[in-house]
């Protein structure tokens, strides 16, 4: 995984460092400057490994669902390089279907549940990023790093369907770390992003029957959530 998230930055980096040009074909930005924006995101899940009553399925499919996020930022800007960070609240659901016969290589037919939830998070980025173009008021910048979800259970609903005779029940993770890639267009102090995150640790923490079925199945949940999202903001 890692070497895959350096391998995306390397290329993403490198036509735009070539772009770039002299350092000093650069206009000074402010060192510190701070934003707002709004925008809206396509999440989907991906489904890594689930264990159901002993068996591993592998078998899914997914449903990708648009939410919707609010964020306060700040940059600290040298000539070239720049690191953004700030405070946001995002919303993000989706919805994906599991098959409990894909373990079996003999089944005839599918027996298909699903899961859909949705959660409000606050998250918290830490990116480091390089204006390609500064040429004001037009600057294009690209930018990675991580991201810090926090979700709360109170903030957090699902629903699993088809899945009698159980009762799932389920508690995410606290905290979620992302890995983030993307791309800044700014004109004068109104920006445009663009950007994929993708999570690094498992979103479900735990998931247990409540059915009183005994004795209890075995359920275990790997999952991660991927989201590209597009937003617009004021930069001062």
């Amino acid at each position: 995984m890692k070497r895959c998230i350096l391998a995306t930055i390397l290329l993403m980096l490198a036509p735009a460092v070539k772009a770039a040009g002299p350092a000093d074909d650069f206009e000074p930005l402010p060192f510190f400057t701070w934003g707002a924006r709004v925008g809206f995101a396509a999440t989907g899940t991906y489904v890594t490994d689930v264990f159901f009553d002993g068996h591993k399925l592998d078998e899914y499919t997914q449903d990708t669902q648009i939410g919707n996020f609010a964020a306060l930022q700040f940059r600290l800007n040298s000539k070239r390089f720049f690191f953004q960070s700030g405070l946001g609240i995002g919303m993000n659901k989706s919805t994906f279907t599991m098959d409990r016969n894909s373990w079996n290589s003999t089944a005839d037919s599918k027996n298909e549940f699903s899961m859909s939830y949705s959660m409000i998070s606050m998250m918290i980025p830490a990116q480091f990023g390089l204006h390609a173009i500064n040429t004001p008021p037009y600057t294009l910048s690209v930018f990675t790093g991580p991201r810090l979800r926090l979700i709360s259970d109170k903030y957090y609903s699902y629903s699993f369907s088809n899945i009698d005779p159980y009762i799932l029940d389920e508690t995410p993770s606290a905290t979620v770390i992302s890995w983030t890639l993307g791309m800044s267009v700014q004109i004068g102090r109104t920006f445009f992003d663009f950007e994929y995150e993708t999570s690094l640790n498992n979103l479900s923490g735990s998931v247990s029957d409540n059915s009183g079925i005994n004795p209890a199945p075995d359920i275990r949940m790997e999952r991660r959530f991927g989201a590209l999202s597009f937003s617009y903001g004021i930069m001062f």
